[in-house]
């Protein structure tokens, strides 16, 4: 959670520790010449995270995040001479959140490792600005298959229902594996602005309950 150089804070006329940012910043690596188990801070740590709207990672030293706050009303102050940034972490209120996946389910255990590529995946349209979705095409690459088992992947669109129906109404495809990995690419496209989510298990795993 970062601060913007020259906005007021607390946003939304929250009360701090409340609306002590500006904008949410995915942190996707931590680098450092020493074990990560090291709880000191030392000047070449750094981290790499993404960008609202830019499609490069971002590197910065940890030692240059800390910015300054006066108080409700007041600007941050994120820059100097010598780090001139135009975003911080707030003083004293600084925050984040560590995402480690999703609610466990019964069925978690038995995900296969897969990961999902988006077309197109450079720009979506910013609907809070007025626009209109955009319609994204999903392919998922499923690993770690046995080869010879049998599989099936899922696709749910809302949030109540994800990993809760393993019925035929949310099965995408079935397959042997051939190899350690599949590539199932979903002839159904899903809304920039909506929730799609997919999973990947045995197929023996799920068809029992559902046979009647």
């Amino acid at each position: 959670m970062i601060m913007w150089s020259g906005q007021t804070y607390p946003i939304y006329n929250l009360t701090p520790p409340a609306g002590m940012y500006g904008h949410v910043e995915p942190v996707i690596g931590i680098q450092s010449n020493h074990p990560l188990n090291d709880t000191e801070l030392y000047d070449d740590d750094a981290v790499l995270h993404y960008t609202d709207a830019g499609i490069k990672t971002v590197r910065r030293v940890i030692s240059t995040l800390p910015g300054k706050w006066a108080g409700p009303g007041h600007k941050a102050e994120c820059g100097s001479l010598l780090h001139p940034y135009a975003y911080c972490i707030g003083n004293p209120y600084g925050f984040g959140w560590a995402v480690k996946g999703f609610t466990p389910d019964e069925k978690q255990a038995l995900a296969m490792p897969a990961f999902l590529h988006i077309d197109p995946w450079m720009f979506e349209p910013d609907t809070r600005a007025g626009k209109k979705p955009e319609a994204l095409k999903g392919t998922l690459t499923v690993t770690e298959l046995a080869v010879g088992s049998a599989y099936a992947i899922y696709r749910w669109d809302t949030v109540a229902e994800a990993f809760t129906d393993y019925s035929d109404q949310h099965k995408k495809t079935s397959f042997t594996a051939t190899s350690s990995m599949f590539v199932y690419i979903d002839d159904k496209a899903f809304q920039s602005d909506g929730t799609t989510y997919y999973r990947a298990v045995k197929a023996k795993d799920v068809e029992e309950e559902y046979l009647i």
